[in-house]
This record gives C-alpha cells, sequence and structure tokens, in this order.
C-alpha cells in the first residue's frame, strides 16, 4: 500500500467504514473493489488517514453494484449515528446553535481541511461546504450526496422531522445529481454547478458566523493560519472574511494596517504557501490544484503563481523534486 501521507488530501478511515455496513448488508464483495484502490480491507486504528481521491474512486465503483439512493441512505443513518451521541461530538441538549459549532470546530477529525462554515447569503443563514476535489473527479457525486443526507438527518433532529431547506446549492452538475435530489429532496429548488455546497438554514435565527472569537483577541498569527483554510474559497474577500469576525470591513482593514500588512498580502501570501505544499508534497495535477485553490481556468492560475513566485507551478514542481534529489 502507497504511504498515505504522501497525499495532502486526506480523509479519516473513518469515513470509508461508513459505507462498509450498507455493501455487507447487501452482499456486495467490497474487498477486491479497495484492494484495486490501496485501501485497508481490515478495519484499522480511527486515527488513520486515506488518500480522498482513492476514497472517492472507491464509491464510484461500488456505487455502479448498489441502489441509487445508497448515499443517501448511508448518510441518514451516520446521521443518527451522530445525533445519538457517536464520537462524542453533539448531545442532544445542546442548542441547534452549538450544535453547529461543535461539528465545524471537530471538522479536522475527518479531514485534513476545514471546509465547513456558516454564511449569511441574500439575509439567510446557510450551511456550507467546499470539497478539494472537483465535481466531476468520480465518486465526487457520491460522496457530496451522502453528505448533504447527512447534514439533513442533523437538522431535522433539532428542527422538525419534516424540515427542508428553502434552497439547496451543490457542487454536482446536474446530469449527476439530479437522481439524489429528486429522491431526498424533490419539492426545493436545487441549484447544480454552484461553487460550493450550501444549504439555507429555512426557519434559524440567531446564529453567528463560525468564528466565535472577537478580532481584537486574534494575533496576526491566527489571522493569517484562517486565511490559508479558507483562501481556496471562490468568495474569499475583505468582507467575507470582516463577516467572519461579526465586524464591518473598514475594522479589518484597519487591523491589517495596524499589523503592517493588508487582507490583498494576506490572501497571497496563503495562496502561495498552499499552491506551493500541493505541488511540493502531492502528485496532483497542475489542473487541479488550481480548482482547489479557487480557480476554475488553470492558465489564470499559472500566471498568478508566476506573478508571486517568478516561476510556474511546472517549474516550481520540478525545482522541489530537483532540490530534494540534489
Amino acid at each position: 500500500m502507497r504511504r498515505l501521507h504522501d497525499n495532502l488530501i486526506l480523509t479519516s478511515v473513518e469515513s470509508m467504514w461508513y459505507f462498509i455496513p450498507y455493501f455487507e448488508s447487501h452482499g456486495l464483495q467490497w474487498r477486491g473493489v479497495a484492494e484495486e484502490f490501496d485501501l485497508p480491507t481490515d478495519k484499522p486504528n480511527a486515527e488513520a488517514w486515506i488518500p480522498v481521491t482513492s476514497y472517492c474512486l472507491f464509491l464510484n465503483k461500488m456505487s455502479a453494484f448498489c441502489d441509487i439512493e445508497m448515499p443517501l441512505v448511508v448518510g441518514k443513518t451516520v446521521g443518527k449515528s451522530v445525533v445519538e451521541g457517536r464520537w462524542g461530538v453533539i448531545a442532544k441538549e445542546q442548542s441547534f446553535k452549538e450544535v453547529l459549532q461543535s461539528l465545524m470546530t471537530n471538522e479536522h477529525r475527518w479531514s485534513r481541511q476545514n471546509n465547513y462554515w456558516l454564511e449569511q447569503i441574500s439575509g439567510a443563514w446557510c450551511w456550507c461546504h467546499r470539497g478539494a476535489l472537483k465535481p466531476s473527479y468520480p465518486g465526487s457525486q457520491v460522496n457530496e450526496w451522502f453528505r448533504i443526507a447527512l447534514l439533513l438527518q442533523i437538522c431535522r433532529q433539532w428542527l422538525g422531522e419534516d424540515w427542508v431547506p428553502s434552497r439547496l446549492n451543490v457542487l454536482t452538475e446536474e446530469h449527476q445529481g439530479k437522481k439524489y435530489g429528486d429522491i431526498l429532496l424533490p419539492d426545493i429548488n436545487i441549484r447544480y454547478g454552484q461553487p460550493f455546497m450550501s444549504m439555507e438554514l429555512t426557519g434559524v435565527d440567531a446564529l453567528e458566523p463560525m468564528t466565535n472569537r472577537s478580532l481584537k483577541s486574534r494575533d496576526i498569527s491566527e489571522v493569517r493560519l484562517l486565511a490559508e483554510s479558507y483562501c481556496h474559497l471562490p468568495h474569499f474577500t475583505l468582507d467575507w472574511l470582516a463577516a467572519l469576525f461579526s465586524v464591518t470591513s473598514k475594522t479589518l482593514y484597519r487591523y491589517f494596517k495596524d499589523h503592517d500588512t493588508s487582507f490583498k498580502k494576506i490572501k497571497k501570501s496563503a495562496v502561495l504557501e498552499r499552491s506551493e505544499q500541493l505541488l511540493r508534497d502531492t502528485d496532483e495535477p497542475v489542473s487541479n490544484i488550481a480548482y482547489q485553490m479557487g480557480y476554475e481556468d488553470v492558465s489564470n492560475f499559472n500566471r498568478a503563481i508566476k506573478a508571486m513566485r517568478g516561476s510556474t507551478p511546472a517549474q516550481l514542481r520540478l525545482a522541489f523534486r530537483e532540490g530534494a534529489s540534489g
């Protein structure tokens, strides 16, 4: 098996095991498929990690042997287990606001990237997510609709068993996701092929942005780390970051000025550092890295990196490898 830490885009091996009971209850021989993608066939330590790419390829191949609703059934089942206290992430006596905060705070236990956030869109609070893989990557649609079913199940525990969002935006293209949307949420407006997933939290008030600490209490190094987590989002702007801290854009602008920097510098540094890390430590194609960094056009990504480093992403990768072997 390949060394799992060689790929930075990782998910917990627990994610794979969400699906195994379904496969086994339907008499599906999943171990041979797992071996095909260098995935474990015996449940390892819960702290183990596997490449997201291999995980999605595994789901994609297994889904061909399953009923259409497979990811929805698995998502609902896992959602129930989370509500019942599995992993100790949430408890039934918590408020919905506390549940959302806990899920986002603990997200790092299942993924190497913090991709969940709360945001007000057109005046309504939305639970948002964006994965690291392109929506067109095989198996991504299975993973996304599993996640949506899981989140929906959790919401219904606090908002009512018949609760549905009034709007849902998904990354999946319509030809990939409509079959799932028609089963799970047949009567709501679903927009396919969006930059990120957003589930409108209909009827929910008194929420807050994801960040639960004031801007004043944060050292600039913490803000830089936050930027590294979110710099890849297509809408990562000064206004968006200010909203996370519940401050105005002018306040955030002054904060950066007081620390002798700017939002533009913070973002450029975060994009460059994360891009270089992916170029150095993974074999991901440049086009995939461009997508992960929020660029739909790889040419724009190439130009941006060259403007910052004086070399294209391909040239940087070559220099990293020559340096490692020298």
